[in-house]
């Protein structure tokens, strides 16, 4: 078995993407691929994400907030027929 590796180098705007390729060939000469990307930040890192309390929110008085059920779905309708099917029987037909 021989193996054969390569790095490849992906210039994006804030980010660096390496991805290391390696080919497996066998004696029979099947061949194998596989890939691991790794990701690297170009500069340091954004600000935090804003919490709930940056925004200041106002209190609700809880009494004004009603839940609205979703509306019933129609009732199924069915042809009363029941219909059973057996996947284990044969369904060729016999000589």
């Amino acid at each position: 078995m021989k193996i054969f590796m390569s790095e490849q180098t992906l210039d994006f705007d804030t980010h660096v993407l390496v991805m290391k390729i390696w080919t497996y060939v066998t004696d029979t000469f099947e061949v194998y691929m596989g890939y691991e990307p790794q990701w690297y930040l170009k500069g340091p890192p954004l600000p935090p994400l804003p919490r709930v309390e940056d925004f200041g929110l106002v209190d609700v008085d809880p009494a004004l907030l009603h839940i609205v059920p979703p509306p019933l779905a129609p009732p199924a309708e069915g042809t009363g027929e029941t219909v059973f099917i057996d996947l284990t029987s044969n369904t060729e037909p016999e000589d």
